[in-house]
Parts: structure tokens; C-alpha cells; sequence
């Protein structure tokens, strides 16, 4: 008996409930490779080049579009053998393109100057891009064959999605970053037995009257190349074990080398999704802590800790403050000298090296906050006996919370808080943190700083010097408008900045600088040869300098005490505006602290420094920039290319333009209002780990039981558009008027309350998220479901297009006006879904 290709078509959509596990389990590797990719690159590399690595990526799904509409009909002929094999193929590809992109001779510091290693930049790329296009295309392969279910494919497609980050960022706690590659090919693995099974079950029609030829039996040899494949990626996980190659500039693989040479010992690694934390002794390590001429001895000996390759704290092996007399040394001893026994706060201190401090100045009583528990706990257990159990001495304290959450949820007052998490270099050449959000250093943040202080207490903070400055500069400015918030007229009488030839540091205070003050700061200044660069002390002369740094045409105080007449005066603005670098201080809704570029600038850094112009950027910024025209390029071509094909295959033109610019809105719209909620609940909860693995996970699960449900609501999949983008445009406008407020006056709840509260309030837009991209592809379906594929790339496309573009719009305008985009966009999608092919009704 010979069934026809409708019966078969009809019997398949009657049986979902492999293909639906199929495509869960899918989803849930891509979304485990993404983050498992992101943790690796974090590690190997830099921030900001893992954004584009992963960006780049996943471009994979426009891709996936073009390769259905080009070769879709084909496979879905055979659609059980085709998802077996792209499946099969997805699963192999993680752990092995990921090995060759390892094995590129790739430097990205040169990437801009020679063209073999733009090259490899470009393989790299190409590398990391495989197999997210091959699991694209099994799900966009589903979503064509079931076409008439699609509801319950994109249902599933996104609770794997919420599910797998889930899954994956508990795998993070206890394995390491390269062996999650091998997890994630595994279960893709068992997907690929399950398409076996379905093909088994619904074999195409085409194969039933054949005898011979190679699929005459192909679901037994397709399970014996399944398990194959997971015979082979067992013997290359235990033969050949996968190590991640470190960049040579950063500092975990320095000491690496060293480790090679016997000059380091590596002690202890921890991983979790946060960091990876590594431990390292060495004799080599002279961590000095900006300790100036006056120094009288070399610092004690030391250990490192790591945070994914970088120096985030250094642990003095001592057992008694006496031990740490090059503190004294410090910058950062200033505000002890000028405080009596003082209660201090110590904001994302790592390594105890300012506990020590503060007790050779007989603080009274000394808080730890740092936002990493982890650190906590290697400082009170594996470290405590080697740092001299300085996290648990008497009148010490170590919390382990987001510095921002603690500050709103104590009312405890200081004499000193340290700003310990912004000490350090300098954002310079890498500019690693530059799209990074940075709370602390808002406007509110630091003004809230301001409000924890006794009278006569100092908020200080430390940063390497620069030229020209910028770092130092924003600081001072956002500290002026901080204490503006607090009703202080004349903030330059509350700031002191000074220097030495390594570092500045400035003090600011919620009560004015008195006489008495003035005297104790210019007798400390003269102890420790530091230059003073604002003081409201009129004995101070700024044209005096220990170490002379350059300054405006004809002067001879530096541009240090330029940039603070100027913030000072009611030139401010002006000032602001025309600096060479963007130093506009940060606020809440635009978090971004440690991004000073400004486009205007590239001119005069082109004349100034020749070809080396481009170092003084921050790169950061620039390389979102970069994804951004990368993805308009790539994806212009990629949706460009199935629109030639389907012109010439049929000469129909109706509802290209419709679908194409209602799928690319849905995708943009989607990644904004994600990008902005996972900021904003990361804030308030205080912890990336639950804002990341709870609430998104949570997102988009309830976006995915949306998909299911929206057809049960509404027969009539146009109505559903526009009842679901009229509510998605209300709750984002509501949202930024309420979320600030909501989040403030919650802050001191219990950790478990408050993520109660961020799902509650992320479930209803994320259910009604979930209805648009469904039900425009049932009126697809109905009028041109060749257009199937190509919704289903440019919807991709668009996704990877929303990151890029809504961190620029938010570090220029804030993320306000990022939701009230995004809201206004979903109102543009509904509009279009009326002109979506189908959408009046099945075609005729």
C-alpha cells in the first residue's frame, strides 16, 4: 500500500511528540552552545571579542533561512533522514569547529594591521558560524514541514531554549568551560536518536516501493552513524582532552609561562557561570598597589587571583598588619590619615590587601561587600590561612552581595567606603569594560555612596592615570552632579583629587572641606610626594608638581586641574561636550560608566598619533559598532539572496516585502526588550547568575507556553498579532515608568521575594512575546508558505542584529528609550502583519 504525500503529511502532523522533543532538545543545545562559547571566549580572549565572535555566530540563523529556501522542498521530501543528518552533523560540529577555530594562528591585536590576520579573523568566524547554522536549520526545517502546527514547534523551540540556559548555567558550577562543548554535542546526539526514531516511524513516501539504493534501510544505518558519532566523541574527550588557548597579553597566560618555567605555582581553580577563578603564588609577583616614591620596602610576598584571565586582586601572604607597611605608601592611605578610628565599607574588595590597610589605621570596624561568592568563600576557606585569615579577623565582616543592592538595602552610615571595585588600571588601550553597566558609578550610585556617610566621612576612589584623562575626569563630574542630586550647591567645596606619578585619587564628602582639613591634607601630600590637583584650599598651589604631567598651552598646572576648574565652574557643559573623550556621567539608564568614545574625536586622534591613532580608542564601543555594520552587511546579503531565488522559481511578488520587514521587526524587538530587561533585572536582584539562569530562562519559557496557547485563544491569527503587540507596547511604556520606582522600594526584601517578584513581573510580557512570530507564520502558510524559510532567516538575522543595536541606543540615550522603541516597533509589526500574505484568509 502506497500512502500519498498529504496522507503522510496529515498522519506526521498527528504525531508530534518526537519532533517536538527533537526540536526542544535542539534549542536547548544552541542556547547551551552560545553560552558555553560565551564563557570559553570570556576566557581565552577578551570581552568585547567574544561579543563578536558570538554575534558573528550567530548569523547562522539568517543563514539557516537562505539555505531552506535555496534546498528546503529537497530535504523536507525526506525529512526524517534530513533532520537525522543536519542533527548528526550540529552535534559533531560543536566540539570540532571549535577545535580548528583553536588551532588559526589567530592574534586579534593585529587584526587592523595585517591582513593575514584579518584572514583568520574571518575563518575564526566562519568556524564558530557552522554549527549554529546547522541547528537553525533543523528548527527552521520543522517549522516548514509542520507548518500547519507551527505553534507547538516554536512552543517547544523556545522552552528548550529557556530550559537548556537553565541546564547550562548549573553545568557551569562544576565543569570546565571546554568540556561543556562535549555536553552540549552529547545531548544534541540523543535529538539525532530521536529524528532515528521518527524516521523510522514515518519513513517518506518516496521510500516505501523502493527495493534497492542506499536509503532502502535508513534508519538502522543512521542509528549505527549516530552512535558512532558518540563512540567517537567519547574517545576524544578521554584521549584528547580539549584545552582553551589563552590570549598571550593576558595575564593567566603569563603566569601559564612562567608555570612552564617553574617560576609560578597554579594553586586552585574554581568555575561557575559568573568567572572562572584561578589562584597563583609566584615569587615574581609585586603587586605594589600604586605605592609612590616614599615606598620603604618591597611589597610582601604575594599571591594573584584571576578572574577569566585577568588580575582581579592580589592576596599578601602575612599574618599581621604590621606586615603590610607599604600601604602606608598608598593613595589610598589618605583618607585613613585623615579619619580617627573610622568605620570603613569596602566595596568589591578581592584580595584583603585594603583590610590590611585599613587596620594599620586602627579601623574600628571594617565591611567587606563583594558581589562574587564565590571569592567569599575562597578567601575564608581554601586562601584564609595563606592571607592570613583576613576576611575573619575581630571587627571584620565579609558580605557577599552586589555593592549597589547592599547600599540600598542597609542603612548602616561610615566614615570611610571605598569604591575598591573601581581601583585599578585604567580603561586605556583594551577597553574591555566600555559596554559593560557599572551601577556603582552611576549619578544615583555614587550619590548613594554619598547618603551612607557620617559627616565628615570620605567616599574615595582610585584610578590609574591617563592621557589623556578621561577615567579620573568622569569620576569628578559624576561625583559634582551626585552631590547636586543631594541639594549641595557647591560641590567642588566636598571634593579633594590628588596624585602620585601611578595613580589619581579623588575624595568627595556630603559635609564642605574645612580649614582644619586643608591643613592635614597638604602635610600628607607633602609626606607622601603627591601633587594635588583639587582642593577647596586656597594655600594650594597646582603649579607645584612632585611629577609633572602636561598641561594646556602656556600653563603650567596639568590638565588634571584644567578638567576640575572647568567641572567646577558654570562651563561645565561646555566642557563636558567638547572633552576629547566622552566623559558625561553615567546614570541608571545609561549604566555605562567606562564608555568614553565620541565618533567627533577620531579626526584629532588620526592627527595627533599617526598610525598608532586607533589604540586610543575604546574599543569596546568600536567593536559593537563593527558587529553591527558586519550584521546589516551579512544580513542584507542573506536576505537578499533567497528573494533572487524565489523571484526566479515563481514569479510572484506579493507579500516579500510584508513578510520580510514583519519578521525583521519581530526579531529586533525581541532582543531589545530582552537585552533591556536582563539589565535591569540584574540590578535589581543584584546577582547575573538568577537574573541570567531565572529570569530569562523564565522569559522564555513563558514565551514559548505563549506560542502554545495564543491558537486557543484566537482562531484568527491576524487578531492574535494585534491583541498581542497592543499588550507586549503596554507593559514595555508601563514598564519604564514603574520598573526604578518598583525595584527601590523592593530592594530590601529577601533574595527569593525580589526573583519572585522579577518573574511575575517578566511572565506576562514574555507570554504575550510569544504570539507574534507564531501566528504571523500560520498567515504565511496560508498565502505563500514558500516564504517559510526566509521569515524564518530574516527573523534571525534581526536577532542578532537587537544586541549590537540596542547597546548603542542605550549607552547614547539611555534604556528607557531603548523599551520605548522596542514598544513602538511591535506597534509598527502589527500594522505590517495586515499586509502579511494570508493574513485576510487562506490563499485561493
Amino acid at each position: 500500500m502506497t500512502l500519498s504525500s498529504s496522507q503522510f503529511s496529515e498522519k506526521q502532523t498527528a504525531h508530534l511528540a518526537l519532533p517536538v522533543l527533537a526540536v526542544f532538545l535542539v534549542s536547548a543545545g544552541i542556547i547551551g552552545l552560545e553560552l558555553a562559547l560565551m564563557r570559553c571566549l570570556s576566557v581565552m580572549g577578551w570581552h568585547h571579542f567574544s561579543y563578536l565572535v558570538l554575534s558573528t555566530a550567530l548569523l547562522g540563523f539568517g543563514a539557516s533561512g537562505t539555505l531552506l529556501t535555496l534546498v528546503g522542498p529537497s530535504l523536507e521530501r525526506r525529512f526524517g533522514i534530513s533532520c537525522t543528518v543536519l542533527t548528526l552533523t550540529f552535534g559533531l560540529s560543536v566540539p570540532l569547529c571549535f577545535r580548528a577555530a583553536q588551532a588559526l594562528p589567530l592574534d586579534p591585536q593585529y587584526v587592523l594591521y595585517s591582513s593575514r590576520q584579518a584572514a583568520l579573523m574571518v575563518a575564526y568566524h566562519l568556524l564558530l558560524f557552522v554549527p549554529f547554522m546547522l541547528g537553525a536549520t533543523v528548527i527552521g526545517l520543522s517549522l516548514m514541514h509542520f507548518s500547519k502546527r507551527v505553534h507547538v514547534l516554536y512552543g517547544a523551540n523556545l522552552l528548550g531554549s529557556g530550559v537548556g540556559g537553565l541546564w547550562m548555567i548549573l553545568l557551569m558550577f562544576t565543569l570546565p568551560e571546554e568540556d561543556l562543548l562535549y555536553v552540549i554535542a552529547g545531548l544534541i546526539l540523543v535529538a539525532a536518536v530521536i529524528w532515528v526514531a521518527y524516521g523510522a516511524m514515518y519513513p517518506p513516501a518516496a521510500s516505501l516501493n523502493v527495493a534497492k539504493g542506499i536509503w532502502r534501510r535508513p534508519p538502522a544505518r543512521l542509528l549505527v552513524a549516530v552512535t558512532g558519532s558518540m563512540a567517537v566523541l567519547i574517545l576524544l574527550a578521554t584521549l584528547w582532552p580539549m584545552e582553551l588557548r589563552i590570549d598571550q597579553y593576558k595575564t593567566l597566560a603569563s603566569v601559564q609561562r612562567w608555570e612552564d618555567q617553574s617560576d609560578a605555582e597554579h594553586l586552585l581553580t574554581m568555575h561557575s557561570p559568573r568567572a572562572r577563578l584561578d589562584v597563583y603564588d609566584s615569587p615574581l609577583f609585586h603587586e605594589t598597589l600604586f605605592a609612590g616614591f616614599t615606598t620603604p620596602s618591597p611589597p610582601p610576598p604575594q599571591l594573584h587571583i584571576l578572574v577569566d584571565g585577568h588580575l582581579a586582586g592580589t592576596v599578601f601572604k602575612i599574618q599581621s598588619p604590621q606586615e603590610a607597611e607599604i600601604l602606608d605608601h598608598t593613595p589610598m592611605s589618605v583618607p585613613y590619615r585623615m579619619s580617627e578610628r573610622p568605620r570603613v565599607l569596602l566595596l568589591g574588595e578581592v584580595g584583603g590587601t585594603n583590610v590590611w590597610l585599613a587596620r594599620r589605621f586602627d579601623a574600628d570596624h571594617v565591611t567587606v561587600v563583594q558581589g562574587n561568592p564565590q571569592i567569599v568563600e575562597l578567601m575564608t576557606g581554601a586562601l584564609a590561612e595563606a592571607s592570613g585569615h583576613v576576611f575573619s579577623l575581630p571587627g571584620m565582616e565579609a558580605v557577599a552581595a552586589d555593592p549597589r543592592l547592599f547600599l540600598q538595602a542597609h542603612e548602616e552610615r561610615y566614615d570611610i567606603i571605598q569604591l575598591v571595585r573601581a581601583e585599578g588600571m585604567a580603561v586605556g588601550v583594551s577597553s574591555l569594560l566600555s559596554v559593560h553597566e557599572d551601577f556603582l558609578l552611576t549619578r544615583e550610585g555614587l550619590a548613594l555612596c554619598l547618603r551612607r556617610l557620617r559627616p565628615g566621612g570620605l567616599l574615595a576612589v582610585t584610578r590609574q592615570q591617563q592621557d589623556p584623562p578621561r577615567d579620573n575626569v568622569k569620576i569628578l563630574a559624576t561625583l559634582a552632579q551626585a552631590l547636586e542630586s543631594l541639594g549641595i550647591e557647591e560641590p567642588g567645596q566636598h571634593i579633594i583629587q590628588f596624585r602620585n606619578y601611578l595613580a589619581v585619587t579623588t575624595l568627595a564628602s556630603p559635609t564642605p572641606l574645612d580649614a582644619e582639613t586643608c591643613t592635614r591634607l597638604s602635610l600628607i601630600c607633602e609626606e607622601l610626594q603627591l601633587d594635588v590637583e583639587w582642593a577647596p584650599c586656597p594655600e594650594v598651589d597646582y603649579t607645584e608638581q612632585f611629577a609633572r604631567l602636561t598641561g594646556p598651552p602656556g600653563e603650567d598646572y596639568s590638565y588634571y586641574h584644567y578638567a576640575a576648574r572647568e567641572i567646577f565652574s558654570p562651563q561645565r557643559e561646555e566642557f563636558l561636550k567638547d572633552w576629547v573623550y566622552d566623559v558625561q556621567p553615567a546614570r541608571d539608564n545609561s549604566p555605562y560608566f567606562y564608555n568614553f568614545f565620541r565618533w567627533a574625536s577620531i579626526p584629532l586622534f588620526q592627527q595627533v598619533y599617526g598610525k598608532a591613532w586607533f589604540r586610543k580608542l575604546e574599543l569596546g564601543y568600536v567593536v559593537v559598532a563593527g558587529v553591527l555594520i558586519e550584521v546589516v552587511i551579512v544580513g542584507s546579503l542573506l536576505t537578499l539572496v533567497p528573494l533572487l531565488w524565489l523571484k526566479r522559481r515563481s514569479g510572484k511578488r506579493s507579500g516579500r516585502l510584508a513578510t520580510g520587514t514583519y519578521f525583521l521587526l519581530l526579531g529586533i524587538t525581541y532582543m531589545l526588550l530582552e537585552m533591556v530587561l536582563i539589565i535591569k533585572f540584574t540590578h535589581f536582584l543584584g546577582d547575573p547568575i538568577l537574573s541570567a539562569g531565572g529570569v530569562v530562562s523564565a522569559f522564555l519559557v513563558f514565551s514559548g507556553l505563549g506560542s502554545l496557547v495564543s491558537r486557543r485563544l484566537f482562531h484568527n491569527p491576524r487578531r492574535a498579532i494585534t491583541v498581542a503587540v497592543l499588550g507586549i507596547a503596554a507593559f514595555a511604556i508601563a514598564y519604564v515608568f514603574i520598573l526604578d520606582g518598583l525595584f527601590a522600594l523592593t530592594a530590601a526584601w529577601p533574595t527569593a521575594t525580589r526573583f519572585g517578584l522579577a518573574v511575575l513581573l517578566a511572565s506576562p510580557l514574555a507570554f504575550l512575546m510569544g504570539w507574534p512570530f507564531p501566528n504571523g507564520l500560520t498567515c504565511v502558510e496560508r498565502g505563500r508558505p514558500t516564504l517559510i524559510p526566509w521569515a524564518w532567516g530574516a527573523n534571525g538575522v534581526a536577532s542578532v542584529a537587537g544586541p549590537p543595536v540596542g547597546v548603542l541606543l542605550a549607552v547614547a540615550s539611555g534604556l528607557s528609550t531603548v523599551m520605548l522603541l522596542a514598544a513602538i516597533l511591535y506597534g509598527c509589526a502589527g500594522l505590517v502583519a495586515w499586509a502579511l500574505p494570508g493574513a485576510r484568509g487562506p490563499a485561493g
